[in-house]
């Protein structure tokens, strides 16, 4: 496992989402999200992303029970009330968020590493930014914005960058680049952190045409994801094989070919986990394989986002 410094924090390339712990997004038993804990850390994983929304509190307090003790970074969020009542509103004033943290805080049984506001609008971004980044320090040491849902994602990021925030998460894939690359190009020096690197399955060996209703991965339409698989099964599969890479790791290879800082990935066996680890290895994908997958975009851009 390879890693990347920004400010101050060394992250994993591959980083751990762990939506897949304690969470009903996955429904993964917890004897199954132990072992992919652990074989993240023996992988040399050591960022672990969360929100206090996963299980209502589950996810952070089963990952602060079984990190306990290692010297590795969490993230979380915080921004969807789910205290007040059966469906999560989205919260971002100063006594929900002090509330919402120490919350956290405590089911985490340490400070966060990074602290973020979990899918704030462009105006909650820019409202939040004066109190959230006084907390710099207090509530975590690097403070930042996870962008989406997939909406105005450009428009929350550059009020993310413009107000001072240390961090930003958002979507990054080879179906999905923009706008993406532009936040990594206006975002040097930040935290960047990418998800969804492999577009709801559709750029693995796993690829399913839909999923469990109480998976979130269903809120994609299934016209899309087979529109797209058949686009990746033409032009991008061959790609990967032409490097000897799974299409997994090659999409996670193409979001570290960028300067961002990590990629989170969901891996739902150790068997997966162990194939998205073995794609930091240090060496980006080639200039021309970067070039055929700009064309790709360029070409496919418009159906893409539909």
């Amino acid at each position: 496992m390879r890693y990347r410094e920004t400010l101050g924090l060394r992250l994993s390339e591959i980083g751990f989402g762990a939506w897949v712990v304690g969470s009903d997004l996955y429904r993964l038993d917890d004897d199954t999200a132990r072992r992919l804990v652990k074989r993240a850390l023996d992988l040399g994983i050591n960022l672990f992303d969360t929100a206090d929304v996963y299980g209502r509190g589950r996810s952070e307090e089963l990952l602060g029970q079984w990190l306990k003790g290692y010297d590795v970074v969490i993230s979380t969020k915080v921004g969807y009330d789910f205290y007040s009542g059966a469906k999560p509103a989205r919260r971002y004033d100063p006594q929900y968020l002090e509330f919402a943290v120490s919350k956290s805080v405590e089911r985490l049984g340490r400070r966060p590493d990074i602290l973020m506001l979990h899918n704030p609008p462009a105006d909650a971004v820019k409202s939040a930014a004066e109190y959230a980044l006084s907390k710099r320090g207090v509530w975590a040491d690097r403070i930042g914005a996870a962008l989406g849902p997939e909406t105005n994602v450009l428009a929350e990021g550059l009020a993310a960058l413009e107000a001072g925030y240390d961090a930003l998460m958002f979507v990054f894939n080879i179906l999905e680049q923009e706008p993406a690359l532009e936040l990594v190009g206006r975002g040097a020096g930040r935290i960047l952190l990418a998800r969804v690197p492999h577009a709801s399955d559709v750029l693995t060996d796993r690829f399913k045409p839909e999923f469990p209703p109480e998976d979130h991965r269903s809120l994609r339409k299934k016209e899309w994801l087979i529109k797209a698989r058949k686009l990746v099964e033409a032009e991008v599969a061959p790609l990967a094989k032409e490097l000897g890479y799974t299409l997994g790791q090659y999409a996670l290879k193409f979001v570290l070919s960028f300067p961002v800082t990590s990629v989170l990935v969901t891996a739902t066996s150790v068997e997966e986990l162990e194939e998205y680890a073995e794609a930091s290895d240090g060496k980006p994908l080639p200039r021309d394989h970067l070039e055929a997958l700009r064309e790709f975009w360029t070409k496919h851009r418009k159906e893409l986002s539909e």
